[in-house]
């Protein structure tokens, strides 16, 4: 999965600046204040989307996105444009592995437009206030109050 993202930065010249990977001494740190702001009781990422177990507190809004796989060009729209935290699941020893990367709306677009994902995604606001995560079964989640996705429904 990293070879795949980072293919697509190098081979369309994707500025640096606005997309990169975190420097992999960060990826637990950032990975448990993820989980222990968004899971319930601080659980696995990895299990969150799959069986709603989110932290009961935040708003969940649910969009089934079979029908528009490409909601993700919305992003500009319903996210600011500031660098946010983008972890990408892919699987290791049949164990979840996260490649975390900061990007803002127009790099993710584009990324994710390019790479073939095979598992689910995860977009978080690095102030850790809300949370958008796609899974492998096309629904998206957006985790939170301060999402607005009523440009996703137009």
């Amino acid at each position: 999965m990293r070879d795949e993202i980072e293919r697509v930065i190098k081979e369309l010249r994707l500025d640096r600046s606005r997309v990169f990977e975190v420097s992999h001494l960060q990826y637990a740190s950032i990975i448990r204040r993820i989980e222990q702001t968004f899971v319930k009781n601080g659980g696995s990422l990895h299990w969150s989307n799959i069986e709603m177990r989110f932290a009961p507190s935040l708003s969940v809004k649910t969009q089934y996105i079979g029908d528009h796989p490409m909601w993700i060009s919305e992003l500009e729209r319903i996210i600011p444009d500031t660098l946010h935290y983008v972890l990408f699941e892919d699987n290791v020893d049949m164990r979840a592995k996260y490649w975390v990367y900061e990007m803002r709306p127009r790099e993710m677009i584009t990324v994710l437009s390019e790479v073939e994902m095979l598992h689910d995604f995860y977009i978080v606001s690095k102030k850790m206030k809300w949370l958008i995560s796609e899974c492998h079964e096309d629904i998206v989640y957006f985790v939170g109050d301060v999402i607005d996705i009523s440009k996703l429904e137009q």
